[in-house]
């Protein structure tokens, strides 16, 4: 499974990433505004990929290690995984700071929103972001997700819980909003 936009390759995990991705996800910042575990260690990296294939193996989707077309570096994760509720999913993502404000993210939930509700045939997709990080509430915005909702999220750490809020889309929102696009 691949998925290629414009700018980017999304592609499943693999143990040949590790060192890619811990270099990446080592940074404070990307934990800081995530619930991404710091410090960011090997095996880490090695659950993620486990975790995805065992998604990609049992749902049909899963996580994506994202790639730069022009010179195919590592710069993130994005994914898709189900939730409790049939036809719904949830979208997760983090991107290395050096590329944060180039578009990278919302390109790559816009693929990832295409391949839930065209190839998948989701119902809805949802993602959610920490109160502390409203830029990543512009990038769902910019996918195209509203219904904000405030929520508690779990800390990375285990303990407590964190400030939040939810967006999602359904499919049928997605689609017009897909055909007022192509209109325009």
């Amino acid at each position: 499974m691949k998925l290629t936009t414009d700018r980017l390759i999304l592609k499943p995990p693999a143990e040949e990433d590790i060192d890619a991705i811990v270099a990446v996800a080592s940074d404070w910042r990307i934990a800081e505004m995530t619930l991404v575990p710091h410090p960011y260690l090997p095996n880490h990296a090695q659950e993620w990929i486990g975790r995805a294939r065992e998604n990609w193996e049992t749902n049909g989707i899963g996580g994506f290690a994202v790639f730069t077309r022009h010179d195919g570096a590592f710069i993130g994760a994005a994914g898709l995984r189900l939730t409790e509720t049939a036809g719904h999913a949830s979208a997760g993502y983090w991107y290395s700071p050096r590329v944060w404000g180039r578009g990278y993210a919302p390109e790559a939930l816009s693929a990832l929103l295409r391949f839930g509700f065209e190839d998948r045939g989701l119902a809805r997709i949802e993602a959610n972001h920490l109160l502390i990080n409203p830029a990543s509430g512009r990038v769902m915005a910019k996918a195209g997700m509203s219904h904000a909702t405030a929520v508690e999220l779990p800390h990375r750490d285990g303990e407590g819980m964190v400030a939040g809020f939810s967006l999602h889309i359904d499919a049928a929102e997605w689609r017009a909003l897909q055909s007022s696009r192509l209109s325009a």
